[in-house]
């Protein structure tokens, strides 16, 4: 806590003869409305419309089986001196639906203020945490089908399914994003650092549903390589830990990933969860409009007192760009469950194909 803060002193202590000149010098300010629709017809069995594990096939037609559906609001005023004031504002679309944000709030996905320089960025509010930050950068399938994407719900904690609220994150479900938090990243070189603190802000004690987490992330030409750490309480103390670790390789046209993401949740005194993801995958132009993009993903869990399960997937997309906005897309997914992870009563093995069509604006 002490590091991350005195991070985040020297990083604003520094832009403050910035400020003054900025005093003196006309204010530049910018603003974006941007987006995603995505939306697309599906068929699969094992599933229910809201993909949890059923005995019977389901029809539907599901927002975010390509990336997740999203509307937003950025800007940045000029403060003169290479400083800049920045926000975002992003909240979750249901287009099936026609629906925003979700239980977790409005601007669900993104609500935070900050300042940039050549020293980096500050920034406060509500946003990821280092270690879906993490997975943004190497992730098989480039963050689509959030709702079956293991990456997204296991490694990244958008679903880790332990019924708890670890850190403030107005979700006992999901521990992606936090509130209250303050963010630092700089990169300097190939070399990019984060630091990232969230204040529980309990009336109990000023540790309870706090989160804390460091980054370390580094790009040279065609590689990338990633790491980040992140701890959360909650309410009572119970304590999740969550780590994330991989790469991403770019030679000629073919881009190969691979992660391997770590958690381990206190789900009493006595008890405790441990999840295990390995991801690798890769994404290949066929031509200027068609391409190939899959991941194989294996994810193993245990918890104290019971037996070891998981589950292994496959999702692969074949994408037809239309224009430079807008693409449509045939993707197909196999899952295999192990060990009565799916539920009793439920599919050994889990398909889908979604036919779907996505739009940037």
């Amino acid at each position: 806590m002490h590091k991350i803060s005195a991070l985040a002193i020297a990083a604003l202590s520094a832009s403050l003869p910035a400020l003054a000149q900025a005093q003196q010098a006309p204010a530049q300010s910018s603003l974006t409305i941007y987006g995603i629709v995505d939306v697309a017809m599906r068929s699969q069995t094992g599933f229910t419309a809201s993909y949890a594990n059923a005995p019977d096939n389901s029809r539907v037609i599901n927002s975010g089986v390509g990336p997740t559906s999203r509307w937003g609001l950025r800007g940045q005023e000029d403060l003169g001196g290479g400083l800049k004031a920045t926000f975002n504002l992003e909240s979750t679309l249901g287009v099936d639906t026609g629906t925003s944000g979700s239980a977790a709030g409005f601007f669900d996905r993104a609500a935070i203020v900050g300042l940039t320089g050549n020293w980096g960025a500050v920034t406060a509010g509500r946003q990821n945490t280092l270690v879906a930050d993490s997975v943004t950068l190497i992730d098989a399938i480039g963050l689509r089908f959030a709702s079956l994407n293991p990456n997204i719900q296991v490694t990244s904690l958008t679903g880790h399914r332990l019924g708890i609220e670890y850190g403030t994150t107005n979700s006992t479900g999901a521990s992606n994003r936090v509130n209250n938090s303050v963010k630092y990243s700089g990169t300097f070189g190939g070399v990019t650092a984060r630091a990232m603190y969230s204040f529980g802000e309990s009336a109990i004690s000023s540790r309870r549903q706090e989160s804390r987490g460091l980054g370390l992330n580094y790009a040279n030409g065609g590689l990338v390589l990633v790491s980040a750490y992140t701890q959360f309480q909650d309410a009572n103390g119970l304590e999740l830990d969550a780590a994330n670790i991989g790469a991403a390789w770019k030679t000629g046209d073919l881009r190969l990933t691979l992660n391997f993401g770590r958690n381990q949740g206190d789900t009493s005194t006595t008890a405790q969860t441990t999840n295990k993801v390995l991801a690798l995958g890769g994404t290949y132009p066929l031509t200027q409009q068609l391409s190939l993009n899959g991941g194989y993903y294996k994810v193993d869990r245990e918890r104290t007192g019971l037996n070891k399960d998981g589950y292994t997937r496959v999702i692969g997309f074949v994408d037809y760009q239309l224009s430079r906005r807008s693409s449509l897309y045939l993707e197909l997914d196999t899952t295999k469950w192990k060990a009565g992870y799916q539920g009793v009563g439920n599919k050994d093995r889990s398909n889908g194909i979604s036919l779907g069509i996505t739009h940037f604006f």
